[in-house]
């Protein structure tokens, strides 16, 4: 006789900016495992697959999550991980108040972290008579870019997440366009036109968590904000 084979229970949850409702088992052993090797010996594209993987076999194949916004991505795997290794974990944070180094540890509920101000501005009016509308970025793009510097990030960004613009007469699908015609365009942007654009991506919502604490050790004020999966590992 076979040995019994354990069966996980399923969650809902429904992800904060595309609003799509998603359901999963916690992740198994070997997945966790796999995740762990990953995220200690290699770079940020292969925590991105993996987690991508990961999610895609606890949701039984319905969700590709290299296609998702990274809030949603974020969102979804702090679910799951909560799920399946516990809703809390003990994060260490060091004293920077002149240079004490005191190690600060605090407990974290990972189901309370949220998503907030998810009302996104898509369309940016850069003048009298030309919008631009965006979308934002997906996981498969922030893997993609992985390692660039802010320099490097910011042309293939604006390109990648363009999707129309609109002026008095036509509407211009920028699929319908060579990178090399877009580039163009960003080039001939003038200055407060490009900041326009460029704060649609500061302020997108994000997942992130703000600890502020006063050291035991120096009696100095701390304020802390975690940001990225790897933070939440």
């Amino acid at each position: 006789m076979g040995l019994p084979i354990q069966k996980a229970p399923t969650y809902n949850c429904e992800l904060p900016l595309t609003g799509l409702k998603v359901k999963f088992r916690p992740f198994l052993v070997k997945e966790q495992n796999h995740l762990l090797i990953i995220k200690e010996s290699q770079g940020e594209e292969d925590v991105f697959g993996a987690i991508a993987e990961m999610i895609k076999s606890v949701t039984n194949g319905e969700i590709d999550a290299t296609k998702l916004p990274m809030a949603d991505l974020e969102y979804l795997f702090i679910n799951i991980r909560a799920r399946s290794v516990g809703e809390s974990i003990e994060i260490p944070y060091i004293c920077r108040h002149q240079g004490c180094g005191h190690v600060h540890k605090s407990t974290l509920d990972l189901l309370s972290l949220d998503i907030d101000d998810v009302d996104i501005e898509e369309q940016i009016q850069i003048s009298d008579n030309l919008i631009v509308e965006m979308r934002p970025p997906i996981a498969k793009d922030a893997i993609k870019w992985a390692g660039l510097n802010e320099a490097e990030l910011i042309k293939p960004l604006m390109r990648t997440c363009m999707v129309r613009l609109y002026d008095d007469e036509e509407i211009y699908d920028m699929n319908d366009h060579r990178d090399s015609e877009i580039d163009e365009f960003i080039e001939s942007l003038s200055l407060e036109q490009f900041e326009k654009i460029g704060n649609f991506f500061t302020s997108l919502p994000q997942l992130q968590h703000n600890e502020k604490w006063t050291c035991e050790n120096c009696g100095g004020e701390n304020n802390v904000v975690l940001k990225g999966l790897q933070n939440f590992f």
